[in-house]
Formats: C-alpha cells, sequence, structure tokens
C-alpha cells in the first residue's frame, strides 16, 4: 500500500473556541508577587529544584502514560551527573481520574513541590489546576490536555502546555473530512468530558461554518463502557458519511469491537487519543484504514531526543512523549533561573527561558542551560516538540499535525500519510 508522504501548510483562521463554565472555577487569585526572583546572596547553582510529575500510569489512558512518564524522567538523568544543582522529583498515578488527579495533585502541594509536569488528560488538568495547583501558587506544564478551556481559565499565569489546543486540531480534522475524504456530512461520538465534548464542538464548528458540512448528531460516551452498540446505533441513524471518534485507547477498542464488520461501511476519522498501534491487537477484526490526525514533533531537538529515548529505554518515542521532555526541561530551566521553589517566580521565569532573547538551548545542550539559568544568564529554550514559544495564556504558538492511518503492515502499526501545517 502506498502513502502520500509530504509536507503541505494549510493556511487559516482559527477562531477561539468558545468555553463551557467550569463548576468550582476560580473568580480570582490575589496576592501575585511579580517582584525580584532573587535569593540575594546565596549561591544559586549550589541547591535543589523540585519537581511533582503527575501522569496517569493506569486507567483508560494507561498505555500511553507509562511511556510519558519516562520521558517526563529522561532530563532528569541526562542532566543529574553534568551539573551543581540537585533535582529532587516525585511521580504520582493520577488513573486518568479528575477525581484522583485532585488528590495527587494535594499530595504533591504537601511534600512542597512548587510545579508539576502534568497532568496529561483534560478534564484531570481542569480539575486539579483550579482546585489545588493554581490556589497554591503551583506551576503547572502540562504535555498533552489539549482543550481549549485551559487558554481561558482564570489561572493567575500559572498553567502552560507544551501539547497544542484542540481548536487547532479540529480544524485540520475538518480539512482532512472534506478535502481528503469528501464527506459533508458527519456525526460525532466523544468520550464525555471536557476533551471530548470541546473537540466534537470545535469540530463541528469547523465543518459548518468553513467547508460548508453537516454534523447529524454530537453522541456522548462514557469511559470503559461494557458496549457502546446504543451509541454507535444513534450516531448512525441518520446515515452520515462520516464518524469521527474522539476518545482513549480503551474506548476505542470497545467501540471498534461494536463496530465489527459494520466497519467497512462508514469512514471513520480519530484523534490523537486513539494514535496507539497497540490497539490492532486489541480488536478482532482489522482497523487498517481508519484514518486520524495528532500533533507532531518538529522541534530542533526532535532527533537528539528521540535518539536520547531510544538508548534509555530500548523503545520508540510515542505520542506526546516530546512534549513530556519539553514540559519537565522547561520548568527546570525557569526553577533554575527563577532561583527558588516558588511557584510565582517560577511562572515569571517561563517565558523568560523561551521566548529569549538568549543563548539558545537546545536538548543536547540542557545541562549548560541550567547552568547558565542558575546563573541568571538569559537563555532561549527551543525544544523537541516544537520551538516552543508561550502565549500570554500559556500556551505554545508552533502547530503542525500528522495525518495518519492504522496499518498493522507498518512500523508500530502507524503509517503517516501527511503533515499539515497551521
Amino acid at each position: 500500500m502506498s502513502f502520500r508522504t509530504r509536507r503541505r501548510e494549510l493556511l487559516m483562521g482559527v477562531a477561539a473556541a468558545g468555553c463551557s463554565g467550569l463548576a468550582g472555577c476560580l473568580s480570582s487569585v490575589s496576592g501575585l508577587d511579580v517582584g525580584d526572583t532573587d535569593d540575594g546572596d546565596e549561591d544559586r547553582t549550589d541547591r535543589t529544584l523540585k519537581l511533582g510529575i503527575m501522569q496517569p500510569l493506569t486507567g483508560d489512558l494507561g498505555s500511553v502514560g507509562k511511556p510519558i512518564r519516562d520521558a517526563a524522567l529522561l532530563p532528569i538523568t541526562q542532566v543529574e551527573d553534568d551539573i551543581d544543582l540537585e533535582i529532587e522529583h516525585e511521580v504520582v498515578d493520577t488513573e486518568t481520574s479528575a477525581a484522583t488527579g485532585v488528590q495527587r495533585a494535594s499530595q504533591l502541594v504537601n511534600a512542597g513541590y512548587p510545579m508539576v509536569n502534568g497532568p496529561a488528560a483534560s478534564d484531570v488538568a481542569l480539575q486539579a489546576t483550579q482546585q489545588v495547583l493554581i490556589p497554591h501558587r503551583v506551576v503547572s506544564c502540562s504535555p498533552s490536555a489539549t482543550t481549549p478551556t485551559i487558554t481561558a481559565l482564570n489561572d493567575a499565569g500559572l498553567v502552560f502546555r507544551t501539547a497544542l489546543s484542540d481548536s487547532l486540531q479540529a480544524v485540520v480534522l475538518a480539512e482532512q473530512a472534506t478535502a481528503d475524504l469528501g464527506h459533508d456530512t458527519a456525526a460525532t461520538m466523544y468520550v464525555n468530558n471536557d476533551y471530548g465534548w470541546q473537540l466534537s464542538q470545535a469540530f463541528t464548528q469547523a465543518f459548518e461554518a468553513t467547508h460548508g458540512g453537516s454534523v447529524s448528531v454530537q453522541v456522548p460516551i462514557n469511559e470503559e463502557s461494557d458496549s457502546y452498540a446504543d451509541a454507535l446505533e444513534r450516531a448512525r441513524a441518520d446515515d452520515p458519511g462520516l464518524l469521527i471518534v474522539i476518545g482513549y485507547p480503551e474506548t476505542g477498542t470497545q467501540l471498534f469491537s461494536d463496530l465489527g464488520d459494520d466497519i467497512g461501511d462508514v469512514d471513520v476519522l480519530v484523534t490523537d487519543g486513539l494514535r496507539d498501534g497497540g490497539l490492532h491487537e486489541e480488536v478482532d477484526h482489522s482497523i487498517d484504514g481508519i484514518r486520524g490526525t495528532a500533533p507532531l514533533v518538529g522541534g530542533p531537538g526532535e532527533a537528539f531526543f528521540s535518539d536520547l529515548y531510544q538508548e534509555t529505554y530500548d523503545a520508540e518515542p510515542g505520542i506526546f512523549t516530546a512534549h513530556t521532555y519539553d514540559s519537565t526541561a522547561v520548568l527546570l530551566l525557569a526553577n533554575a533561573y527563577a532561583g527558588q521553589n516558588d511557584g510565582t517566580a517560577i511562572r515569571n521565569a517561563m517565558q523568560t527561558v523561551t521566548n529569549g532573547p538568549g543563548e539558545v538551548i537546545e536538548p543536547k545542550t540542557l545541562a549548560d542551560g541550567l547552568e547558565l539559568a542558575a546563573q541568571g544568564e538569559n537563555i532561549e529554550y527551543r525544544g523537541a516538540s516544537s520551538a516552543l514559544s508561550f502565549d500570554d495564556n500559556g500556551d505554545v504558538m508552533d502547530a503542525t499535525f500528522e495525518y495518519w492511518e492504522f496499518d498493522q503492515d507498518a512500523e508500530g502499526g502507524i503509517a503517516e500519510i501527511d503533515r499539515v501545517t497551521t
């Protein structure tokens, strides 16, 4: 089977996605200190950086959470023998559960961690940040929470992410649905949380407003259900040409199994949460040809990161692993530059160590960057996942997506079709 492998640029305007009101959302965070980040005359190169890591080692995202956890630890392993700074870290399992995520965030706060890599899932990130991390002035940098809601959080500037907002992915989904698959009717099935609902809404807006398409129904599905047969019947009631599925590997396993022999009767387009070649082994029939979109790694440090990951773990990097490496790297650099384990000071340094100007630091020179940052020198980190410039909302501004499909004969069970830059 042959595939188109080319790079093209999709020039488009991306409307800001509407954001839902959230229960328990903080109306304000007061008392911000934007003052000096220096500890005075203390040696800033002889201190300990404290980092919490919140990733889903079990639950619906467990299959991708463990490689993400490994990527979060990789910068620490890489530099710990080459710098004077000490790095203290703690990994907690969010279990892909918002309630557990809140508990684990409290655990890290109580242990005195001023910054967190994670959480991974959008709904976990929203609840953990709003209920715990923001009120306690803890900086978070998620590698994979993609909901547009995060952009509009009243977060006192404490929430960052190296992952791209789904408002961008929705535009790419709509483009492929029409330009590549040739459909003007669709239905969506989405995991019933903020990630799923927001992406379904954003796709519908882009598909209808930009491409003149029609979405007949948007069907929520619960995680870890024993059957999605009724939901599939609702989604297909009006005979849409295309089925958009937004979920995670475990939901995908059950849903694709429930489709059975009918899987060839409707085009299926999925999102980043389902980009898992292991699904070939979990579904009894072939899923070859099901296509999807996912954020693509494209930073100047991509090759170094990939080689280091493979050398360290004897495995290929997976989805969001480069973003996770960058989350740890930029948090450590910001902490080193701040000179103290204080969330407000670290927050103030996040854009300083990424947006420049300063000496350019990439993953291969991370140890040098930490030493320079600890000495108060200006640096500009350019990552593995992207060039990694943050805007005023803590979102990264570079956006490249992979258009891919399941192919059991391809390496890792996934074949790249195209790359799209917004």
